[in-house]
């Protein structure tokens, strides 16, 4: 009976910790993405840096706007005095200088323009680094997953829960 019951206890153990085992390599963690932009100690420089470009994009944005707001002026304070052939190129110029302007703003601050550009340049290394980290904290700890909250997206995951040559296979009918 005795040994009935340690052969019982002993497997309840065994189940215990497997249990524990495979509930610890399915973990799950987060992480904040905009808290670590917010929080990170090197930001303030890597922001200043992007704020230096900005702000000389924005010159020239204003550099550009004020020429076009001084030929517009010109043009109307001069109007009774041009010839319509003359007044019709300037009006020219003025479009011609109006489309270059709008093309400016959004080579700058366009979807994938150069602050866009920048912006990614300055911060690459620290997402590299992070990734980096996560690798580490995700092997360390075990993690199956770790999700951003901000972004709602996977940050890192385990090799072992990518399952899409299963779905390959079984797409392209070599595995039923």
């Amino acid at each position: 009976m005795r040994r009935y019951l340690l052969t019982l206890a002993v497997t309840a153990a065994l189940v215990v910790f497997a249990s524990v085992d495979a509930w610890c390599a399915d973990a799950v963690g987060y992480i904040n993405s905009d808290q670590l932009r917010r929080e990170y100690a090197g930001a303030r420089d890597l922001d200043a840096q992007l704020e230096a470009s900005v702000a000389d994009w924005r010159t020239q944005a204003r550099e550009k706007e004020q020429e076009i707001e001084g030929l517009i002026t010109e043009l109307q304070n001069q109007r009774l005095l041009l010839s319509e052939e003359a007044a019709g190129e300037k009006e020219t110029v003025i479009q011609q200088k109006q489309l270059a302007f709008e093309e400016f703003l959004n080579s700058v601050w366009g979807s994938s323009g150069l602050a866009v550009q920048r912006e990614a340049e300055l911060w690459q290394p620290i997402f590299d680094r992070i990734n980096g980290i996560l690798e580490e904290i995700g092997a360390e700890g075990e993690y199956t997953m770790i999700f951003d909250a901000a972004r709602m997206g996977i940050v890192y995951a385990a090799p072992s829960t990518d399952v899409t040559q299963q779905v390959l296979d079984r797409l392209n009918g070599t595995e039923e």
